[in-house]
Order: structure tokens, then C-alpha cells, then sequence
């Protein structure tokens, strides 16, 4: 269960394809930022097919919401003693 329960979790943190499919990201913001309906991964992926793209910022995203997947999954993973060997 422990396994399936992260990949779901990692399924629905990184769902491109279902925001950009409905909304495309939009409305944007004035200052160019996240739009109101933007989730993280439509955000890195405006930030690098826009006009002029920012790389840098994209590239700092994408380590954040790594950390965060990462960390999440390592709790997860210790709460459910998926490490733990049992005698067999």
C-alpha cells in the first residue's frame, strides 16, 4: 500500500497535462508570476516557453518541488516501516 499511496501522491502533485488540458494555466497574473489557476509544474512550463524564458527560475522550481516530493516520500516511507526487513 505504502508504495502506491507515494506514487499517487507524486501522480497528483506533478498533474500537467489535466490543468494545461482545461485552462491552460490561465488567467495570468500583471506581474507575470503564477496564474490563479497555475499548479507548479504549469508554471515551470510557462516560465520556459515564454517569450523570454527563465531558465534560472524554472531550474529553482524544480529543485523545490523535488525536495518537498522527496522529503514527503522519505516520511511516508519511515511512518510505514517500508525499510524495516522482517524475519521470514
Amino acid at each position: 500500500a505504502a508504495p502506491t499511496l507515494i506514487s499517487q501522491y507524486t501522480f497528483n502533485f506533478n498533474n500537467f497535462s489535466i490543468m494545461y488540458l482545461f485552462n491552460g494555466g490561465g488567467p495570468g497574473s500583471v506581474g507575470g508570476g503564477a496564474g490563479s489557476t497555475d499548479i507548479l509544474i504549469s508554471w515551470i512550463y510557462r516560465l520556459t516557453t515564454g517569450t523570454s524564458p527563465q531558465y534560472s527560475m524554472a531550474a529553482a522550481v524544480t529543485l523545490i518541488i523535488s525536495i518537498i516530493v522527496i522529503s514527503i516520500s522519505m516520511i511516508a516511507f519511515k511512518k510505514l516501516h517500508a525499510f524495516d526487513m522482517e524475519d521470514v
